[in-house]
């Protein structure tokens, strides 16, 4: 790596562990990490490789997963012609709804699983009640976060 270790090296390094304790690829990870701490914002493919000391088909194979997540963007550059990317503004609150959007669905696979046993005792039927109740609970927590976060950014 031509680029000298720093702390937001490691930081970068850190943030693709955390990923891969998930079973998540750790190189996304890594330029999520790398992303947030990095000046300029933005950054090119070139730029990531070469500050992460990961191949160009490594920047790319994650960036994709990273934009189908919606978690980055392009960004034009005014002078460059290259590709930059930058972490998509807006992205932590999203992930919000998106956690609000897979508890509704799971509210509907623990109805379906109790429509699937409805014939059980109540001690049987217990478990996916209990996960019904949870994600219920969590979509309705989620979906209060947008109004309470920028209420909480206006103070």
């Amino acid at each position: 790596m031509a680029e000298k270790r720093t702390a937001r090296h490691d930081y970068a390094d850190e943030i693709g562990a955390y990923f891969a304790g998930f079973g998540l690829p750790p190189i996304p990870g890594r330029i999520l990490g790398w992303l947030l701490v990095c000046e300029p914002p933005h950054q090119s493919p070139e730029q990531l490789a070469e500050a992460l000391d990961i191949s160009r088909g490594s920047v790319s194979m994650a960036m994709r997963m990273l934009q189908s997540n919606n978690a980055v963007e392009r960004v034009a550059v005014p002078g460059s012609r290259r590709t930059h990317w930058r972490l998509r503004p807006g992205f932590w609150l999203d992930e919000a709804a998106e956690k609000a959007k897979q508890a509704r669905e799971w509210i509907k696979k623990a109805e379906r699983g109790l429509d699937v046993i409805a014939d059980a005792p109540v001690e049987s039927r217990r478990r996916l009640e209990e996960a019904k109740e949870m994600y219920t609970f969590l979509a309705e927590q989620y979906e209060q976060i947008e109004t309470l976060w920028h209420e909480q950014r206006k103070q």
